[in-house]
């Protein structure tokens, strides 16, 4: 049914294309192609680290309102200027800190509550209740993190009585970085006060998986669902297939490696090779795309020297689709966290669709393991398994092993399957 407008208050919006734009900006293309109005509340700059257009037309039929923001950045930045490296969760996991690095972190785990974007409130919520006039919309989404989306989404529902849609892409207080760095026990009672304030006032809540409030289940279990991430059937790349698709064996890694997913197994599966295989290892080749924790990236360095290495920064979005599609090997790593069983890495949904096998490491009972399972497109180790990592990189090259991804499965990821869950309860909300 046409006409019916939504709001959504979201950080991260075009032309900051980061990682947080990706779920959004899905949702909103295939609410558009249903019908739908979509109207975004967002900044006038964030800290995404990466510009890019909007990758469909259809998404500049959206009406974008952009509100100030102060950014932190000098405070915790540590005298680095680039924002997008200071404002993230990054600056939590620099080593050797010194006595500036280490107030700074202090002052984001115990002043900056509920997140470094906590300034932005002052200016979106004067600029949503004049949209709110202005636009007339049947509902209001917001999108986290950063949960401040939330306190603006909450104050602005509050205001004019519109139906509330929660969006989590991550845990609020248990997000995996408390966890190194926990708060003082007053912005620990702060921080889960305003979530519990924020769950209790939304009048639906959707997050992509299980385990973000376990304080708070029973609370929110008749109005909460599981809407996972997914892929966009448009940026599904095929080319023919064939048994060497590079000159070496290629192995990839696309997104961010932080300190808490220090792949140390692999790193020593690759050293392991270049010891007991040195004619494999000289024709394999491991290409890095993203944002990389510096330590990682000389571990790596220093443990190879027949396997190429490359490390590129963040790619365009469709160029990422091609390499994801011509690698031999794709690379997926579950950080060590409390729930890191409950983590569903965006690019899991990436990769299945390219059919190209995945070696994952991460807990073997977590959520990212059993849909790689399921969906039958690689298979997973823990993080001290190299032996396993090493026998299964030799495997595939040496053409033993073969995929063969459960379709039906891989369906349920979909983002217009899972835009119309979406939508359902958007509608639920609209007529309650």
């Amino acid at each position: 049914m046409a006409g019916k407008k939504v709001l959504i208050v979201s950080y991260y919006w075009y032309p900051f294309a980061g990682v947080g734009t990706y779920r959004i900006s899905r949702f909103v293309k295939y609410l558009l192609k249903s019908g739908w109005d979509v109207v975004i509340l967002t900044t006038k700059e964030a800290s995404s680290g990466m510009k890019d257009e909007p990758d469909d037309p259809i998404l500049n039929q959206c009406k974008v309102y952009r509100s100030n923001i102060i950014e932190p950045t000098e405070l915790i930045s540590s005298g680095n200027k680039d924002s997008s490296k200071t404002s993230n969760p990054s600056i939590f996991y620099q080593k050797d800190k010194d006595w500036k690095s280490k107030l700074a972190v202090w002052a984001r785990l115990n002043l900056m509550i509920p997140d470094a974007k906590f300034t932005w409130k002052w200016f979106a919520v004067p600029m949503g209740k004049k949209i709110i006039k202005e636009e007339n919309p049947d509902l209001i989404l917001s999108t986290s993190p950063p949960p401040t989306t939330n306190l603006i989404a909450k104050k602005l529902a509050n205001w004019s009585g519109l139906p509330w849609l929660a969006d989590f892409r991550d845990p609020w207080t248990n997000i995996y970085y408390y966890d190194d760095n926990p708060q003082s026990p007053r912005a620990r009672k702060k921080n889960n006060k305003l979530e519990a304030k924020t769950l209790r006032a939304a009048d639906h809540i959707t997050l992509v998986n299980n385990g973000f409030f376990p304080e708070h289940e029973e609370k929110i279990a008749d109005k909460s669902t599981v809407i996972p991430n997914g892929f966009d059937p448009d940026h599904i790349i095929k080319t023919e297939r064939s048994s060497s698709k590079n000159n070496k064996f290629t192995i990839r890694y696309f997104g961010s490696l932080k300190a808490n997913q220090y792949p140390s197994a692999f790193i020593e599966a690759l050293k392991e090779i270049e010891e007991n295989h040195p004619k494999k290892a000289r024709d394999m080749f491991f290409e890095f795309f993203g944002s990389i924790d510096p330590n990682i990236k000389n571990e790596i360095i220093s443990a190879v020297d027949s396997i190429e290495v490359n490390f590129q920064g963040y790619i365009p979005h469709d160029e990422m689709m091609e390499r994801v599609q011509s690698a031999d090997l794709l690379l997926l790593v579950i950080g060590k966290t409390k729930n890191s069983i409950f983590v569903l890495s965006t690019k899991i949904f990436e990769y299945m669709t390219s059919e190209n096998p995945i070696l994952g490491i991460g807990p073997l009972n977590g959520s990212a393991a059993q849909l790689v399972q399921k969906a039958n497109i690689g298979q997973f180790f823990s993080h001290q398994d190299s032996k396993g990592i090493q026998e299964y990189i030799l495997q595939l090259v040496n053409e033993e092993l073969e995929i063969s991804p459960n379709q039906e499965v891989i369906n349920q990821y979909d983002f217009r399957y899972l835009t119309h869950q979406l939508e359902q309860i958007m509608d639920d909300l609209i007529t309650a």
